[in-house]
């Protein structure tokens, strides 16, 4: 089985869309993902409300809410995906660990587990 990484470190939800969609259309292709939210992306793992006012546009015209396809992400994966919480990025800004919406958090961990993790990954995406 292949398998990719993805850097989820920006808040925007469309940033999170676009790291959701390259992770289901993988998951399609039989390939593993591990998914690494660290810095502002980590903002996506919080069990907080979602603002979606800036991808309201977006969502009027079809695309589905990103928070939605985190979740079935994470629900329809399996053992072929890995969402990591970086626990560095916690500590630094002093943010809750149990704030974390472990619905969709598979593990926490940091930098230096994410990359034994995708060591050997065909590729590692950014958003």
């Amino acid at each position: 089985m292949e398998k990719i990484g993805i850097i989820v470190s920006d808040e925007n939800p469309k940033n999170l869309a676009m790291a959701m969609n390259l992770g289901h259309t993988a998951l399609a292709s039989d390939i593993e993902v591990i998914t690494y939210f660290t810095f502002d992306g980590l903002t996506h793992l919080m069990g907080d409300e979602k603002d979606l006012s800036e991808i309201e546009p977006l969502l009027d015209a079809g695309m589905p809410n990103p928070y939605d396809l985190l979740k079935a992400f994470v629900a329809d994966g399996g053992n072929r995906v890995s969402t990591v919480a970086c626990t560095t990025t916690l500590d630094m800004l002093e943010w809750d660990r149990d704030a974390v919406d472990e619905s969709v958090t598979t593990k926490f961990a940091g930098a230096a587990t994410f990359l034994e993790e995708v060591d050997g990954a065909d590729q590692v995406f950014s958003f």
